[in-house]
């Protein structure tokens, strides 16, 4: 059999393992091999929450656990007495907690200050953060958490790319070993499409990572409206008269405005079109009059 032969053969073995060993993904997630599992890439997240504590995933044969990845978002809408005040406490809370600011949105409405933060801080100061931001209001008008739990997700992201750089070893081996360049082409064409892959599955990772690692949590900040008086102010007729004095200014000045632009602009533009009109209907009645004359001598 010629090497060309051979190595064929040998890349549709690998092409045919690292597709039954993408297939574990659809393996219960207990039942999934986890030789060498890394505990620096798993994190509690759960901030303190009842259902957080002590749960992890078992893996068989007790060799490691992965401590459950929750991804924490949280969303408060408070009053506050102050608003520019209370944006500056917001950020400063979140620095202090090891967080930073995500985005930053506000705006005037009947000339009160509104805003919206997102900032993320990290898991481990969900709760504290959370117990900061009510403190900061004269009154929490809405609250809501979500929680994700990403475990499994990233335990199978872990398995996949175990398989996927046991393909990549076994293509690089051949890549080495390979004489023909059809043949190198052919495996050089699978191993570019293997190490994408990889990637991917670490930016998809990494991801998971940065996302249970910090919570994020969207503040709205809502101003303290006024109190209105229960009975208006009195009638002002000097204030009238200045307003109707305005107003008639104001109107005098659009009229002179209106006979301006109709004397500098309109006219003008009139003339020229309605010139040319006056001129051919002239010349038209001259054409007739001077016809009608001819017919009247011929019939004399």
């Amino acid at each position: 059999m010629s090497k060309r032969m051979i190595l064929l053969a040998s890349l549709a073995l690998v092409l045919t393992g690292a597709l039954a060993a993408c297939g574990a993904r659809s393996i219960p997630q207990a039942a999934l091999p986890r030789e060498g599992v890394s505990t620096e890439v798993t994190k509690v997240v759960e901030a303190g929450q009842a259902n957080a504590s002590g749960d992890a995933l078992q893996l068989p044969g007790g060799r490691a656990q992965v401590e459950r990845m929750i991804i924490w978002t949280a969303d408060i809408v408070l009053t506050v007495k102050d608003s520019k005040q209370a944006i500056g406490d917001v950020l400063a809370a979140a620095r202090e907690l090891g967080g930073y600011v995500v985005n930053t949105e506000s705006w005037l409405d009947n000339d009160l200050l509104y805003a919206r933060l997102t900032v993320r801080v990290p898991a481990d100061k969900f709760e504290e953060a959370m117990a900061g931001l009510r403190g900061m209001g004269l009154k929490v008008e809405r609250e809501s958490a979500n929680s994700d739990d990403v475990t499994e997700e990233y335990v199978d992201l872990e398995a996949r790319l175990r398989a996927l750089g046991a393909k990549e070893a076994q293509l690089t081996k051949l890549m080495d070993q390979a004489e023909d360049t059809e043949a190198v082409l052919a495996v050089y064409e699978r191993l570019s499409a293997t190490q994408t892959e990889i990637e991917q599955v670490k930016g998809r990772m990494s991801y998971l990572e940065k996302l249970s690692a910090m919570a994020t949590i969207t503040v709205t900040l809502n101003p303290e409206q006024p109190e209105w008086p229960v009975v208006e102010e009195g009638w002002r007729p000097l204030s009238t008269v200045r307003n109707a004095a305005r107003s008639l200014v104001g109107t005098l000045q659009g009229l002179g405005n209106v006979v301006i632009w109709f004397i500098v602009y309109v006219l003008p533009v009139l003339l020229v079109i309605v010139a040319p009109i006056a001129i051919l209907l002239l010349v038209i009645r001259l054409l007739l009059r001077r016809k009608r004359s001819k017919a009247a001598s011929t019939q004399g």
